[in-house]
């Protein structure tokens, strides 16, 4: 067997210079260490691996021949040390290997080798001699659907294949690293993508970030294995570069990531958002209770106030009772009116929740009816009329308001009914955009002709006054009776 290694290698010596000679001279690129001559019958890859009988074994096993075929992968990738190189033509594909020849190839290159075909783990191969690159092309030969190749790997041997598949299985040691992908999740064909330790670009791959699920595109040669001990036969795609294995949409790592980081997020934001409703619960609760707090607060103090004023109003009572001048008499009691008018509207408060705004409508007609109910002897002669239209206002304006209409009302009630047998008192109360209108109109004898003058009159001043401050533009008319009108904004 040496002999004839030294004499097969002193030939393939020979024919190498004489290949090189004739490479110069006709202008071949013919590359150094090939021995084949143009006389030689060139089979293609599909011929080489012909079964014409059909009795499941190559028809040139065993035998010496030449193939041509497109290269599928440089000769460096798979194994540093060895000429290992997949060759091709449009139906097949085949390994061609050799253990002595050191050639540099590059995926895409048309070659013609001459080598011993064999059976190695059960696929087949040229053990090749020699070799001729006849044309250097950069370009791959056109890949096989990875589809196809799940339906029939074995028509695929040694071919290019490419396409997309889901991870079934993963398996990693020291020796090698096996993807078992499916076409689907639900597929039950499978492939197996094998790299080896011999590879290359083995640490180049990425392996650790895919999981069981991802998506991937796979392009690779076509192979076979079969194990020696349990006669099982498994399909398998080489990959060639790293670039040949990629992620297909996103990796489940990313998608547990994504999914760890969105729950821990939303603990965090369930954790914040209930710390800050506890927050904002506890501070409710005690803007509540301090609402409540203050609302019995401030109805205790009208309520204080009201009986206050009451208390004042008896007091002039008895005031009134210890004097016999008609004159202090009358002062007094119009003192009183004022204050039970004031006396009302805090009554009127401690009846609401509101603390800020009164009824005016509601609160004068229960003004003027109460004054109505001290002057008992007129009660049967006069007719009370009201036209009040809802109106809300501020506290403080209303209390003016009731001062400025418990002046006209008492005002009337003793100076324009004395001589009419049927006495007529009329409040009015209407809303123009921003604006309120005040009547207050009797059918009495009318006013003086100095009304307007009388300035040291208490009353006269008294209604000024209130009228300034409610800042109210007056009208009167004295004609079949007195009719004081006053239109004052509401803000």
């Amino acid at each position: 067997m040496g002999d004839l290694r030294k004499k097969e290698f002193v030939y393939s010596f020979l024919l190498r210079l004489f290949s090189v000679a004739m490479g110069i001279m006709l202008l071949l690129p013919i590359e150094a260490g090939a021995s084949i001559s143009d006389s030689t019958e060139v089979k293609s890859v599909s011929e080489a691996l012909i079964d014409a009988n059909n009795d499941g074994e190559f028809d040139f096993l065993n035998q010496y021949i030449t193939v041509s075929g497109r290269a599928s992968v440089a000769s460096s990738v798979f194994s540093d040390q060895n000429l290992t190189v997949y060759i091709q033509d449009t139906k097949s594909g085949i390994l061609v290997f050799s253990d002595t020849l050191k050639q540099e190839i590059t995926s895409g290159d048309s070659l013609i080798v001459a080598g011993k075909l064999e059976l190695y783990y059960g696929k087949p191969e040229v053990v090749v001699d020699s070799l001729r690159i006849v044309q250097t092309d950069s370009r791959n030969p056109t890949p096989i659907p990875v589809q196809d190749a799940f339906k029939s790997p074995k028509r695929y041997l040694g071919m290019l294949v490419e396409g997309e598949a889901v991870v079934t299985r993963k398996n990693m040691s020291s020796d090698y690293t096996s993807l078992t992908i499916s076409h689907s999740d639900t597929s039950g064909s499978s492939l197996t993508v094998f790299v080896d330790d011999a590879h290359s670009y083995r640490q180049d791959f990425n392996f650790d970030m895919l999981r069981v699920g991802d998506r991937i595109h796979i392009t690779g040669i076509m192979d076979t294995y079969t194990f020696q001990e349990s006669g099982n036969t498994i399909y398998e795609i080489l990959p060639r570069t790293p670039e040949d294995l990629q992620y297909s949409g996103m990796p489940q790592r990313y998608v547990m990531l994504l999914l760890w980081g969105a729950g821990i997020l939303i603990l965090i934001i369930g954790g914040w958002v209930w710390s800050l409703k506890k927050q904002v619960r506890s501070q409710t609760k005690d803007l509540q209770q301090a609402l409540e707090d203050r609302a019995i607060l401030m109805q205790e103090i009208h309520h204080r106030v009201k009986n206050n004023l009451a208390m004042i109003a008896g007091l002039l009572d008895l005031q009134m009772d210890t004097t016999s001048l008609e004159e202090v008499k009358d002062k007094l009691e119009d003192s009183k009116s004022r204050i039970q008018s004031m006396a009302l509207i805090h009554d009127k408060l401690y009846q609401t929740e509101s603390y800020r705004s009164v009824r005016l409508d509601n609160y004068l007609q229960e003004l003027v009816e109460a004054i109505y109910q001290t002057f008992s002897d007129k009660q049967e002669d006069v007719e009370l009329r009201f036209s009040l239209e809802p109106l809300e206002m501020k506290v403080d304006k209303a209390v003016t308001c009731g001062l400025l209409v418990n002046e006209l009302v008492v005002n009337a009630f003793k100076h324009a009914f004395d001589s009419k047998d049927q006495g007529m008192l009329k409040v009015e109360l209407s809303k123009h955009q921003d604006k309120a209108t005040l009547v207050i109109s009797d059918n009495g004898p009318g006013l003086p002709d100095d009304f307007d003058n009388k300035t040291d009159s208490l009353g006269s001043l008294l209604i000024d006054t209130f009228a300034s401050q409610l800042e109210a533009e007056r009208d009167i008319e004295s004609e079949n009776g007195s009719t004081f009108t006053f239109r004052f904004p509401l803000n």
